[in-house]
């Protein structure tokens, strides 16, 4: 550990305010390190965190290391707050598509999206995309008259009259 640490036996003990003859002890196995020496050294060195909530973090090699076991570099840490939005960012737009999706199934419209390109249908089989004017159009992430929530809305036709326009 004292290796790792960039420690010698001199040095450690006037760390913790012992004899570096101690030391040696502790490293040869003739007497038990003490926890409390042993967990101090830890935290003097920025190997252990000694603040509640970092259970399982340390530090090693110039990292900080997650419980499971996943390195951190210092220049990760820079991001972090990037990170962590773009993470949130993915989780709304999976949970939309989610609802439009459930949407779409309890609207019973008889198309679901398939990983394909094609639309399931509920007897099982698969049946093509309907067709527009502009191209393909997937029914499941367009459902009409009804917004995320549910409720029901009209659209106000377009110049076109191609998307959402009155029945």
């Amino acid at each position: 550990m004292l290796a790792d640490l960039g420690l010698t036996p001199e040095s450690t003990g006037k760390m913790l305010h012992v004899h570096p003859r101690t030391v040696r002890y502790w490293i040869s196995g003739k007497t038990l390190i003490p926890y409390s020496a042993y967990r101090l050294l830890r935290i003097l060195t920025g190997a252990e965190l000694p603040c509640n909530g970092w259970d399982g973090w340390h530090m090693h090699s110039g990292q900080l290391w997650s419980p499971e076991g996943h390195g951190f570099k210092p220049n990760d840490s820079s991001w972090w707050g990037l990170l962590v939005r773009q993470a949130r960012c993915f989780k709304t737009l999976a949970d939309r598509e989610t609802q439009l999706r459930l949407m779409a199934i309890r609207a019973g419209d008889g198309l679901v999206a398939t990983p394909g390109g094609a639309s399931a249908s509920p007897d099982g089989g698969v049946s093509p995309e309907p067709e527009n004017r502009n191209g393909p159009v997937t029914r499941s992430f367009f459902p009409e008259n009804r917004n995320l929530s549910g409720v029901c809305y009209k659209f106000r036709p377009s110049m076109s009259g191609s998307f959402g326009g009155g029945k």
